[in-house]
């Protein structure tokens, strides 16, 4: 058995005998990458050389059974201005399969592996924090996406293989994992749910950004959002394509996976934490 091999071996150990990590996340190697996109919007420029440290990323989008799991464990709070998942949250015919009956939640018989939503950033975070870890950052979710199309731009034919986005999902949220995985073996990165990421989203941020595990500005009104989703048409979806929305958002288009950081990571206090009782963090 190699050094190296072995290594990682007893780091997945060390981590699986504290419950954070199992069968359902998968390793990645941390590794330099140019970030953002120098023809592209505005707020993807310029593109710069970044480093990120090894992590583990969950293989699919948290489904509305792990959620409810959550939601029985924690009760569904309220944080900023809004409940962790809107229960009532509806789109057209869609709505939220997640029902609260004799003081326990429960699913919807048939929609228990459809990636969540109607999730605020609020309630997507407490879930990744009850798994031991943290929504991935921007340049995480950028990194993951480029081990696969490191391009600008992603031909459709290919996307096909990997993604549920408007073109092909029957305009509805879809299964999680029907479609091929990408690199390193994660599903639905560019469709089906698009993603929250950690960070709060500024559009000039790549001009003063960290080259070494950036995090994002400290404070802000609107958190990133990267990704597709199963409405979003196929010519929207890039590696370096940045969305935003206010954490207090329920919508049907937004979901999340779970990042769990190999490198020791200290959480500090900011003054929008102080506001809304969240603690962002630093390596």
């Amino acid at each position: 058995m190699t050094r190296i091999k072995f290594t990682f071996l007893l780091l997945f150990a060390f981590l699986s005998a504290f419950g954070q990590v199992d069968s359902t996340f998968v390793f990645v190697k941390g590794g330099k990458f140019f970030m953002g996109n120098d023809h592209g919007q505005y707020d993807e420029r310029p593109r710069h050389k970044v480093r990120v440290s090894s992590f583990y990323v969950s293989k699919t989008e948290v489904t509305y059974a792990q959620f409810v799991k959550f939601l029985n464990a924690k009760g569904n709070q309220f944080q900023g201005n809004t409940k962790w998942i809107d229960l009532n949250g509806k789109w057209r015919t869609f709505k939220c399969p997640i029902y609260k009956k004799n003081g326990r939640f429960y699913v919807k018989k048939g929609f228990e592996n459809y990636p969540v939503a109607f999730v605020s950033w609020w309630g997507a975070e407490a879930f990744c924090e009850w798994k031991g870890g943290r929504l991935p950052t921007e340049a995480e979710w950028e990194y993951l996406a480029r081990l696969q199309f490191n391009a600008d731009s992603i031909p459709i034919d290919s996307l096909r293989r990997y993604a549920v986005f408007r073109e092909n999902s029957g305009y509805h949220p879809n299964p999680v994992a029907t479609k091929q995985p990408t690199r390193p073996g994660i599903y639905d990165l560019f469709g089906n749910q698009a993603e929250w990421c950690y960070d709060w989203y500024d559009d000039h941020y790549y001009q003063k950004s960290k080259r070494r595990n950036p995090l994002g500005p400290p404070d802000g009104q609107m958190k990133v959002v990267r990704g597709g989703s199963w409405a979003t048409h196929a010519k929207s979806i890039s590696p370096a394509n940045r969305r935003a929305a206010g954490p207090d958002n329920n919508n049907i288009t937004i979901g999340f996976r779970v990042v769990i950081p190999t490198k020791k990571w200290v959480k500090f206090e900011s003054n929008t934490a102080k506001q809304y009782g969240h603690k962002p963090f630093t390596y």
